[in-house]
């Protein structure tokens, strides 16, 4: 009887592992800040919840790479930090980084819905009651 192998592909090579990334209309030295702003009050940040979500088994690398002055790609490369967790925590793992990216797109729709427009005001729905004195 022969050994069985794990087939591979053509090449023989391992498949190129792709890193999840968002670009933001930040300017790439806000970046780090608004990412602060984002995670803050999440399960991400919360050494609690990291425990229970398995997140403190895995070792986040975040990466701002500056797209132009106004925008910046945001990446985040998640690794096991013991052998094994990876595979063992594969739907965790995409779990905590789908709540990354949440976050971020949240922190960004707080961000446009306090954002003055011109000729409006700076909450939508411009439908809101003012104050007058009407004597």
């Amino acid at each position: 009887m022969s050994k069985i192998e794990p087939h591979r592909g053509p090449g023989r090579d391992a498949a190129q592992r792709h890193i999840p990334q968002v670009v933001v209309p930040i300017a790439p030295e806000h970046a780090a800040d608004f990412l602060r702003d984002a995670l803050k009050g999440t399960s991400l940040v919360d050494p609690f919840a990291q425990l229970a979500s398995g997140w403190v088994f895995f070792e986040p690398h975040v990466r701002f790479t500056a797209v132009d002055a106004t925008h910046t790609r945001i990446e985040l490369d998640v690794t096991g930090r013991m052998r094994g967790v990876e595979t063992l925590l594969f739907v965790r793992r995409r779990g905590e980084i789908d709540r990354f990216f949440v976050a971020i797109q949240d922190e960004l729709d707080r961000r446009e819905r306090w954002r003055p427009h011109p000729g409006g005001d700076a909450v939508d729905g411009g439908g809101h009651a003012s104050i007058e004195g009407g004597d």
